[in-house]
């Protein structure tokens, strides 16, 4: 489940951005090709409703590397905006999820936008066979 949001994510983001980023939902220690983003998850949470139901909440963060070294200040302000924007209903199977609680800031020169998106889930069982 934590697979399919990111790759919604890494969706959504080139659905926005396009071609002209790299988009990263694994580690990437060295060489990443600016500008890029990065995509992670912050200790997801999963509680049991029932025997088929769960809530989930998925806390991600966005990492934002500019390429631009001279504004690097004024391009991040107008990625956090844009990216606000575009992770706040994001597609998801056949219903969107809202992301909820964003927030925003850069250190290091990297903007970090944090979103939390939560929602139930259902495990499909097969039944029991004698």
């Amino acid at each position: 489940m934590v697979n399919d949001v990111l790759n919604a994510i890494s969706k959504q983001l080139y659905t926005t951005f396009g071609n002209d980023y790299k988009y990263y939902v694994e580690n990437v220690e060295q060489k990443l090709s600016k500008p890029c983003f990065t995509i992670d998850t912050i200790i997801p949470l999963m509680r049991s409703k029932s025997p088929v139901l769960y809530d989930r909440t998925m806390p991600m963060v966005i990492h934002y590397f500019t390429k631009d070294a001279e504004n690097t200040k004024k391009d991040c302000y107008a990625k956090a905006e844009e990216l606000a924007e575009c992770l706040e209903y994001l597609p998801f199977e056949n219903t969107y999820l809202r992301g909820e609680d964003i927030s925003w800031q850069i250190v290091d020169d990297v903007l970090q936008v944090f979103v939390t998106y939560r929602f139930t889930s259902r495990r499909i069982t097969t039944p029991l066979e004698n």
